[in-house]
């Protein structure tokens, strides 16, 4: 944005097609993006180099934190990471095989014959139900009402 508006652009302008309050732009301007802990980029660097694949912020954390004695977050670790493009190469087997019960598509669908039109003339026209499912002492049980649109009933 400064080097359009250095080009002769309105500021006003460039904020409205940018969607910016004036307010952030200023922000932006005396708060200039400084690199997060620059003191410990060499050891983060050495840290992670030390392993064919690197190692993850955890352990670059955990490694810091017992040799240096500094005190940061492993999340600061992570974003020193990202900021410096270091990425661990292993990945947790865990990400790969997790268990997700969905299977698609399951039984038969119907058309929307409604189309979020619940209004009814008459009793009898529209009506829509619902199952709900409650545990008891004995096993399942099924609650299924059917709802009418015209009576309300």
């Amino acid at each position: 944005m400064s080097a359009l508006r250095a080009e002769g652009y309105e500021l006003g302008r460039l904020l409205e097609c940018a969607g910016m309050a004036r307010s952030s732009y200023y922000y932006a301007l005396s708060h200039p993006a400084r690199p997060t802990r620059p003191e410990l980029r060499d050891a983060v660097a050495e840290i992670f180099s030390r392993t064919a694949n690197g190692c993850g912020h955890r352990q670059v954390a955990m490694c810091l934190r017992a040799e240096l004695g500094a005190r940061i977050a492993y999340k600061t670790v992570l974003k020193m990471m990202r900021e410096m493009g270091v990425r661990c190469g292993i990945r947790r087997e865990t990400d790969y095989h997790r268990y997700n019960s969905y299977r698609g598509v399951v039984g038969e669908t119907f058309e929307n014959v409604i189309g979020r039109d619940f209004a009814a003339d008459g009793p009898w026209q529209k009506m829509g139900t619902d199952v709900t499912e409650f545990k008891q002492p004995w096993g399942k049980a099924y609650f299924a009402p059917v709802y009418d649109f015209g009576s309300k009933e």
